[in-house]
């Protein structure tokens, strides 16, 4: 076998792994499109979504706040961290969870603020600098089901050990599919070593086939 034969099987080899690592976690994170019991924990932790215009939630930020909320009345923890910094319009996503957390009847004192992340790593980071000041160790990590399994990933790489997994759930809007295949794509990114491996077991099959057959054929 030439060396562009064998490149072109390895290249091909790669996509195959790729196209077959997204499929799978499209349809897995689709599937979590459900709630799930959340034990008690120190305190929950929104991460932000998109402000609309006009200090409004978006429909996602929106779910996530209303999970939140329901959660801090269950009595599942007794402070709420709110994060998220300004993105597109003001203003920061932290201030409009606040606010929407207090007209569900959320004390005051019990929110606790994280107003300059623009990105769910930065928002592990800091969140894990507030927990260890306030002394918190388990959370409940409230962020929308396709979101969850990533979200959780960054947060432990940030040294939080203790994660419930307090998704909540989207019907409200009809590109759901679209953020299911974004967040397939950067769970892809993030753990691109899987598919990687994935793929040079299968060009490597595929090579150690081709050797034994022309072995055989002469």
């Amino acid at each position: 076998m030439t060396i562009r034969a064998t490149v072109k099987t390895f290249v091909a080899s790669l996509c195959a792994a790729l196209i077959l690592y997204l499929a799978y976690q499209f349809v897995s994170l689709r599937l979590q499109n459900n709630l799930t019991s959340v034990p008690p924990a120190d305190c929950i932790v929104i991460l932000g979504a998109a402000v609309w215009p006009g200090g409004q939630p978006s429909f996602v930020l929106r779910d996530r706040i209303e999970r939140a909320a329901e959660l801090y009345h269950q009595g599942i923890a007794d402070k709420i961290i709110c994060s998220g910094g300004v993105g597109h319009n003001p203003p920061a996503e932290a201030e409009v969870e606040k606010q929407f957390l207090m007209k569900a009847g959320v004390l005051d004192k019990d929110i606790i603020m994280e107003l300059t992340s623009t990105s769910t790593a930065e928002q592990a980071k800091l969140i894990k600098e507030i927990c260890d000041r306030e002394g918190f160790k388990s959370i409940a990590l409230v962020t929308s089901f396709y979101h969850e399994k990533r979200a959780t990933q960054l947060f432990r790489a940030a040294g939080f050990t203790e994660i419930a997994d307090a998704r909540c759930t989207h019907g409200r809007f009809e590109d759901l599919n679209f953020w299911v295949g974004r967040e397939a794509l950067a769970l892809a990114l993030l753990n691109w070593w899987q598919w990687a491996v994935m793929g040079l077991s299968i060009s490597l099959l595929i090579l150690g086939y081709q050797i034994v057959r022309r072995r055989a054929d002469k």
